[in-house]
């Protein structure tokens, strides 16, 4: 009888183990998962930042050709007001 209890004791530690490591599988699954949606954010954003630069780049282009209009409109009329 105590051998079968030592064989029935070693069968529960024995599926207790494998429970735990399919727990712990389990767990490491599900933050390989978390992992991998973090990372999948981080390329996300990492785009979104190089479309705001781009567009702050196209801005400030935008703005320099504006300047430059504008500085000639106003060469023209200052050639226009020292003709009067």
């Amino acid at each position: 009888m105590t051998q079968n209890n030592q064989k029935h004791n070693t069968e529960k530690q024995l599926q207790y183990a494998q429970n735990e490591v399919q727990k712990a599988h389990a767990e490491l699954q599900i933050e390989e998962n978390e992992l991998l949606k973090a990372k999948q954010q981080e390329e996300m954003e990492f785009q979104q930042l190089k479309q705001a630069q781009q567009k702050v780049k196209q801005e400030q282009y935008d703005v320099q050709k504006a300047q430059e209009k504008l500085q000639r409109a106003q060469e023209v009329v200052m050639t226009y007001q020292n003709l009067q």
